[in-house]
């Protein structure tokens, strides 16, 4: 159920799945902190148990309540490596999926498009009554490219020819929409970015193709203004599905601290269901953790899967802490050569956390990034929350 490591080793501090819905107070828990970890209010914990106090005592047995399933559409981002290795991740992963977002094809400043081996995958989803994507993205060898993005939706000629190449990849190739995945553009790309959308979503909706788009988070309209460039009412008012970025508020070329801490992401909500319909709106959750190096020097970070974070904090008998503001756990341990390093990742705790918010909310779904390197207590978590379309 938790993906252990062969040894058995643990560490204090460590999130586990236990079967079943029985739970015994350990000393100097509250109740308060065990409704929490299970994101539930002390509340609906007190009702469910007939409790008429908040004193719990060592060993007093408790019955955490279910969640009613919900229906969601699921999707994730998947780079094809080989045909082999794909359908076997297509196999695994079945259940957990509605969508598959094949990573990537990128324009040149002419609004021709970048190849990918990817048609034995896209059938092979298809046959899985998985639904599969084209991910289209403004990357160039230094990243993401604002400029690149601002020639082609700027000039209505190379437009119009991106549009057209788009159609004409998902024709060929036999996919059923597109997903927009246009990252890093500034404030005045707005309006170029709502005419792009609007033209694509025309052009492909005659076709009974479907149009998705990425979108940084945001709490309301122009805030925060380096990402308002990014309309949500308009965007929303055309396309099937808007993936909502909400992670990355914390990043290696920063100081450390939660990816995708709960309040900030209940604050994009917040401000998408009130101007976007919730049947279109995807959260995005992060299945990477992020390491960062102290110094006096600053602050440098790396992003790591869930399996590497798990050899760490095994290797160096870390403790891990839990902060509950943010709903997001975290470790330190010094390398080598002295240095102390801070990881804060996904686990049990802040996975669930995130999963409640698709149901409080009661918006579409949810995806992430990406397939492979999810973590298993996700998956059966998602299992038992969620009925996957």
């Amino acid at each position: 159920m938790n993906g252990l490591h062969p040894s058995n080793q643990l560490v204090h501090g460590q999130a586990l799945l236990l079967p079943g819905q029985t739970y015994y107070v350990q000393p100097g828990e509250s109740l308060w902190e065990i409704s929490k970890r299970h994101s539930l209010t002390t509340q609906e914990l007190k009702k469910h148990n007939n409790l008429s106090s908040d004193i719990l005592v060592p060993e007093q047995m408790l019955s955490i309540p279910k969640s009613e399933k919900m229906s969601i559409w699921a999707g994730k981002y998947f780079l094809p490596s080989n045909v082999k290795e794909d359908k076997q991740a297509i196999d695994q992963y079945q259940s957990l999926l509605s969508g598959l977002f094949l990573f990537e094809y990128h324009p040149d400043l002419n609004g021709n498009l970048s190849a990918l081996n990817d048609q034995q995958t896209i059938n092979y989803a298809w046959k899985r009554d998985i639904t599969p994507y084209a991910t289209i993205t403004n990357l160039s060898e230094d990243g993401f490219d604002p400029q690149l993005a601002r020639e082609l939706l700027s000039k209505p000629n190379k437009r119009s020819l991106l549009i057209q190449n788009i159609y004409s990849l998902l024709r060929e190739k036999d996919f059923k929409g597109v997903v927009i995945d246009f990252e890093g553009l500034d404030s005045p790309d707005r309006v170029i970015m709502n005419t792009f959308m609007k033209e694509l979503t025309q052009k492909l909706h005659s076709h009974n193709m479907e149009v998705h788009v990425t979108a940084p988070p945001m709490r309301s309209d122009h805030l925060p203004s380096h990402n308002a460039a990014y309309d949500y009412e308009v965007l929303g008012r055309y396309v099937d599905k808007i993936f909502l970025m909400t992670y990355d508020w914390h990043w290696p070329g920063g100081p450390s601290g939660p990816i995708a801490p709960l309040p900030k992401v209940r604050e994009t909500l917040d401000y998408a269901v009130s101007v976007i319909p919730r049947s279109k709106i995807m959260l995005g959750i992060p299945m990477y953790a992020y390491n960062w190096t102290l110094s006096k020097d600053g602050v440098t970070g790396t992003a790591h899967s869930a399996k590497l974070v798990d050899d760490l904090f095994l290797k160096h008998e870390s403790e891990i802490h839990y902060d509950f503001t943010s709903s997001s756990p975290w470790f330190r341990y010094k390398d080598r050569t002295g240095k102390t390093h801070e990881v804060w990742f996904e686990d049990s705790r802040s996975l669930l956390a995130k999963y409640r918010l698709v149901k409080e909310y009661n918006i579409a779904g949810m995806g992430c990034w990406k397939l492979g390197l999810s973590i298993p207590q996700a998956e059966l978590m998602q299992l038992e929350e969620f009925n996957t379309e």
